[in-house]
């Protein structure tokens, strides 16, 4: 596939479709949420890295990945609106993207629909403070900040003291299988305590047995999300 094949295609949307994830709340396992998920078309770009780093690779990954989100808030609008929903979005397409536009793809009666934005840390925030002032404008607007995939790293730290998320999603090498790691379970109560301290929501991510979710509740986690209840669909 030549550079302009592989170009046309990703600016196109063809063959994208959006999947979602329930996040459940563990003390009695209701849903109460949903991320939302892109897949590309069929082939290598059905896979999230491929197809964000194929989209970096030729310079469009702003463009799809709003794409990827009209996709997903498209396909919330058909579901039940008590619950809430996450989109994801790369640090540098809000960047980039003035907060109006962003916010014209979410339905304009925000008081009946709960979205929050998950900041997707796969890449260097290269203004974190000019990230704050256009999260700002979103969040006036009804929309909550999650941080994603959050462990011990020096951007992660940065981005909770600055940010101020109103949800942390706990990175999965903190939950899954944890039990009876004893310095990862340590790690894990370092970061429920920072969480408190920011009075953010905490989510873990990767729930995948009985055991993961029996620890989770144990510590104090009060949502999930993981193969425990299914994949995303």
């Amino acid at each position: 596939m030549t550079e302009p094949d592989v170009t046309e295609i990703l600016l196109s949307g063809r063959g994208f479709r959006a999947l979602s994830h329930p996040i459940h709340r563990l003390s009695d396992e209701a849903v109460i949420g949903y991320e939302m998920l892109t897949r590309g078309p069929k082939g290598p770009f059905e896979i999230p890295e491929v197809l964000f780093k194929t989209s970096l690779e030729h310079g469009i990954l702003t463009q799809v990945d709003l794409h990827c989100m009209k996709r997903c808030i498209t396909a919330a609008k058909t579901m039940d609106p008590s619950l809430s929903f996450h989109v994801n979005l790369y640090p540098s397409t809000i960047l980039s993207t003035p907060p109006e536009t962003l916010l014209k793809l979410f339905p304009r009666n925000t008081d009946k629909w709960k979205f929050c934005v998950e900041i997707v840390e796969d890449e260097h925030i290269s203004d974190m403070d000019r990230l704050r002032e256009q999260l700002a404008k979103l969040r006036k607007a009804g929309v909550q900040l999650a941080i994603d995939d959050v462990g011990f790293g020096a951007s992660t730290l940065e981005s909770l003291i600055v940010l101020e998320p109103d949800i942390l999603k706990i990175d999965r090498r903190y939950v899954s299988k944890v039990a009876g790691d004893s310095r990862r379970e340590r790690y894990l109560l370092r970061l429920i305590k920072v969480a408190r301290a920011l009075g953010a929501e905490l989510v873990a991510e990767g729930i995948e047995t009985r055991t993961d979710l029996e620890l989770m509740m144990e510590v104090g986690v009060e949502y999930g999300q993981g193969f425990l209840w299914g994949p995303p669909k």
